[in-house]
C-alpha cells in the first residue's frame, strides 16, 4: 500500500492522503448512519437473485462499526432480498451524496440475525411508523388484484401501538454487511479522483490510488 504523505488529494480546501481517504469514507459512512438527512442516509442493495441476475433496491442505512468494518440495514425477512441471500451472502452496496460529490461502493459478505439480541435491540429502536413495513399480511411483492399497503387499513392514519406491532416482530430481520473492499470517488470538475481498499478479518491489507 501507497503510504507516502506526498501523494494525496485535495477535498474542499483539505489535504488527504491515501489513508485519510479510507478514515473519511467510514466516517462519512458513520455519519450517515447517524443524520436522518445525509446524503448517506440510504444506500443501494445489490443482490444475486435466483436468476442469476443483479437485483436492486434502496434500504436505509441503519447502523456502521466503523471498527469492525460493518454496516447494517433492517429487512423482511420474507422479502426478496432476504431470500438471494440465504442462497448466496455476497452484497454490493452503493452510496452517493450529490452535495458532497462522493460515491461509496462497497462489497461484504452479508451475516442475517433473525433471532437473537442484536435483532431484538433493533427491533426496539424502530419507531412505530417503520414497524409498518413488517406489518404486511403477505410477504412483499405478493401480487395484489387492487393498491394496496399490505398492512390493515386503520394503520394508515394511526400509528400502531407496541402490542400491536410486536405480533409482526418475526417478520424483522438485521443484516450484518462485514465490507471486505471499498471503492471512494470523488467527484470534481477539475478531475475525478479514486481510491480502493480491501479488508481481511476487519483490517485494512491494501489500498491504491485508480483510474477514475
Amino acid at each position: 500500500m501507497n503510504n507516502s504523505q506526498h501523494d494525496h488529494i485535495t477535498i474542499n480546501d483539505t489535504s488527504y492522503t491515501l489513508l485519510d481517504v479510507e478514515s473519511l469514507a467510514w466516517k462519512k459512512l458513520v455519519n450517515g448512519s447517524v443524520k436522518k438527512k445525509n446524503g448517506f442516509r440510504t444506500m443501494c442493495v445489490g443482490t444475486i437473485s435466483e436468476k442469476k441476475t443483479a437485483a436492486l433496491r434502496i434500504v436505509v442505512n441503519r447502523k456502521v462499526d466503523e471498527i469492525q468494518k460493518i454496516i447494517y440495514f433492517n429487512t423482511d425477512n420474507r422479502s426478496r432480498k432476504f431470500y438471494d441471500l440465504q442462497k448466496d451472502n455476497q452484497i454490493s452496496l452503493l452510496f452517493y451524496d450529490a452535495r458532497q460529490r462522493v460515491q461509496i461502493v462497497v462489497k461484504a459478505y452479508a451475516t442475517l440475525h433473525t433471532n437473537d439480541v442484536l435483532k431484538l435491540d433493533r427491533w426496539k429502536a424502530t419507531s412505530p411508523q417503520a414497524r409498518l413495513g413488517y406489518m404486511t399480511l403477505e410477504p412483499p411483492n405478493t401480487k395484489s388484484e387492487k393498491p394496496t399497503l399490505g398492512y390493515e387499513e386503520r394503520f394508515s392514519t394511526i400509528k400502531p401501538t407496541d402490542s400491536e406491532s410486536d405480533v409482526f416482530q418475526e417478520n424483522f430481520a438485521v443484516v450484518a454487511c462485514v465490507v471486505y473492499e471499498l471503492e471512494f470517488l470523488y467527484l470534481d470538475f477539475t478531475g475525478n479522483r479514486k481510491a480502493n481498499f480491501y479488508y481481511e478479518n476487519n483490517v485494512l491489507k491494501d489500498g491504491f490510488w485508480t483510474v477514475p
